[in-house]
């Protein structure tokens, strides 16, 4: 009899730590209101996984938890199914940030119209009119602000995984919107100059000016001698 307690106990002993690995391998996160994918992934990211690889692997781990299917749109409230360290490192590094950027800077399509709105039937014109007919310029519609939000963002992201030009491409659209945080950065790049721009101070206090025409806290830059020939 003792020798079968025995051995029903050091059974017990065994498999215990396997019980204890599959419920923390279950882990999940809440995403609080304010929560960004990146910090997120900062926070929980394993050890030898870069910030890229995490935020790839949550992203696809968490299909529902973004609304639209976009990077940048995480659902408060979601609850986040934290990916093992094999997965998150399954992608190589570099090939990791090259994705997250490409996902950032995904375009969002056009909300669906109104469900009770039925489309106009165009209205009929005589052949020798619609002949005669200038063509209508095209006219490019300014972002809204949602839209250029999320073009800042992507840029942010783009600059993070070293694509320069990308960047500013997305801050420009951002900018020219009349997107505050994207005039600011963008006074800041001609303050300094990158790879994807040459140094342009002037061009960088026109950006300030028009970013704190917005309400942006942009510090006044100090006054710079001309160079001297």
């Amino acid at each position: 009899m003792r020798s079968r307690r025995v051995a029903a106990l050091a059974l017990a002993c065994a498999l215990a730590p396997t019980a204890v690995f599959g419920q923390a391998s279950a882990k999940t996160y809440e995403v609080r209101r304010g929560d960004t994918l990146f910090g997120i992934a900062r926070q929980l990211r394993h050890a030898g996984v870069t910030v890229p690889q995490m935020v790839l692997a949550l992203y696809r781990a968490n299909p529902d938890a973004f609304d639209g299917g976009h990077i940048n749109r995480l659902r408060a409230g979601a609850a986040l199914k934290v990916p093992e360290k094999s997965l998150a490192a399954a992608v190589e590094p570099a090939e990791a940030a090259r994705q997250v950027a490409a996902l950032a800077a995904t375009r969002l399509p056009p909300p669906p119209p109104p469900a009770d709105v039925a489309p106009q039937p165009a209205p009929e014109s005589s052949p020798a009119v619609a002949a005669i007919a200038p063509a209508a310029p095209s006219v490019k519609v300014p972002l809204g602000r949602e839209e250029a939000e999320r073009r800042y963002r992507a840029g942010l992201a783009l600059e993070r995984a070293g694509d320069e030009q990308g960047a500013l491409k997305a801050f420009l659209e951002a900018g020219e919107a009349g997107y505050g945080p994207a005039q600011k950065k963008l006074g800041e790049i001609y303050d300094r100059g990158n790879s994807a721009v040459a140094r342009d101070y002037e061009t960088a206090l026109r950006w300030y000016q028009k970013a704190r025409e917005q309400g942006v806290s942009v510090p006044r830059p100090e006054t710079r001698a001309p160079a001297i020939r």
